[in-house]
């Protein structure tokens, strides 16, 4: 049984496009007739393992070689530019040349124009991932991704909590009938803790067939949402695929919302790195980046859908099958910044994250753990050490879970109780929404661990 949203604006056969079934999982309609065959046929699987691999190699070494190239360029063109300038000066003092003047060859000239025309807006253009960056959107829809997306697969799941705070929005016609404050109590059993039962009331297997609910319409979009992506694995594979992709059909599912995943500020130092991300939406994780695309005043819009892997480098250190390790014991800011702007705080919490690698032990207190721990907290990013087949991941099924929105009252200068009361609210909220699937997609796994 599938529920049907009725996405506004869209052509019938866009709206087709995707479909989502009783355990709220986004189902493809490429996926649905590819799983018709008799698995896939040998050019598709190549070319997902080829996407893969470059996938894997740029975000480990792109940035670097980035950085090579212009620091090399950088020697190239100084190095030259002395010897051009020693040249002229032996040359006016009548003396033979010395060296050869590289700097008017032709092709050289036109590399030298390149290279200082895109130093200009590099320097120009600085900051920018703070102001929302410079989103193509032909970049998110691009077919590689979807590549990737199938070798795992990657699944987008809107959770049982989410479909019914559509329907509690739907029924109730967004704010006629009660007021933003009381919706946590209302879709929570009125205690606001514990999280509501199956929208299923009759047990008939957990499936209740709700037909046209018009996300635009439920989902506020006079207001901007903050999600807090669980947990960090090695990757972040799922975080990137579901929100800075079109891979698995996120604007079919949203059509009014507008995904931004932040990530470390020092990924938008090197040159051409930075411009790759944020095409895809990517912005700086920093709290000037974050607080302009979730404050109202600041970016002049709302529907922002703004999703930050909460538990950071550090996590990544923890990242095992079976395991889910959250670092949030120490994260105060991330629940500040949704008082301060009144946005939404939203729980996500992505199965099989864990199982794309295994990682050499590297238990609390071993000498290896303490030096990644230290190299994290000088340089801010962490080095794990993985394996799986080399440093490709092993085909996994993820699923990323989307959890109901939290409502967050904004409050200008919230005080440190408020914070600890929300952040609570979303712990359990999160604790929640993994017990409830772990059964479905990682049986196998532990109990959430939060550090």
């Amino acid at each position: 049984m599938m529920l049907h949203l009725n996405f506004h604006g869209n052509s019938h056969n866009e709206s087709n496009d995707v479909e989502i079934n009783c355990n709220g999982e986004v189902i493809l309609k490429r996926r649905k007739h590819l799983n018709q065959k008799r698995g896939y046929s040998l050019l598709t699987g190549l070319l997902q393992n080829i996407t893969v691999y470059c996938y894997v190699m740029i975000f480990l070494l792109c940035a670097l070689i980035c950085l090579f190239i212009l620091f090399y360029l950088c020697y190239f063109f100084t190095s030259n530019l002395i010897r051009f300038l020693l040249d002229i000066l032996y040359y006016w003092k009548g003396v033979t040349f010395i060296s050869n003047v590289y700097c008017i060859n032709a092709q050289l000239s036109i590399v030298i124009i390149l290279f200082f025309s895109y130093t200009f807006y590099w320097l120009y253009d600085w900051g920018s991932e703070n102001h929302g960056g410079h989103r193509r959107q032909f970049m998110r829809q691009l077919i590689i991704w979807k590549w990737i997306a199938d070798y795992f697969p990657v699944h987008l799941v809107i959770s049982k909590d989410f479909i019914k705070y559509i329907k509690f929005r739907y029924t109730t016609k967004q704010r006629s009938v009660i007021s933003d404050s009381n919706i946590n109590k209302c879709l929570d059993n009125y205690d606001g803790i514990t999280t509501p039962s199956d929208l299923d009331d009759n047990n008939n297997g957990g499936c209740e067939e709700i037909e046209e609910i018009p996300v635009t319409s439920s989902l506020l979009t006079d207001a901007n949402y903050l999600v807090g992506f669980h947990p960090h694995g090695i990757l972040a594979t799922g975080a990137f695929i579901n929100f800075a992709t079109e891979a698995t059909g996120f604007s079919k599912v949203f059509p009014s919302f507008k995904p931004f995943l932040a990530a470390m500020k020092t990924l938008f130092i090197p040159p051409l790195y930075r411009d790759f991300l944020m095409s895809l939406g990517i912005i700086s994780a920093d709290k000037t980046g974050l607080l302009n695309v979730l404050n109202k005043s600041n970016c002049n819009q709302t529907g922002n859908f703004v999703v930050v892997v909460l538990g950071g480098a550090a996590e990544a250190l923890d990242a095992r099958p079976g395991k889910y390790v959250i670092h949030i014991n120490q994260r105060f800011g991330f629940f500040k910044l949704a008082l301060q702007t009144g946005a939404y705080l939203v729980p996500c919490i992505s199965f099989g994250e864990q199982s794309l690698y295994k990682q050499v032990a590297n238990d609390q207190g071993s000498w290896l753990r303490w030096l990644q721990d230290k190299f994290t907290s000088i340089f801010g990013f962490a080095v794990p050490i993985f394996y799986a087949h080399g440093p490709f991941p092993y085909r996994r099924p993820i699923y990323t879970l989307v959890g109901a929105p939290i409502y967050c009252e904004q409050i200008k200068e919230p005080t440190d109780e408020q914070v600890v009361h929300i952040k609570d609210i979303y712990k359990k909220k999160l604790q929640s929404l993994f017990e409830e699937y772990k059964r479905i997609y990682d049986p196998q796994a532990e109990d959430i661990q939060f550090i």
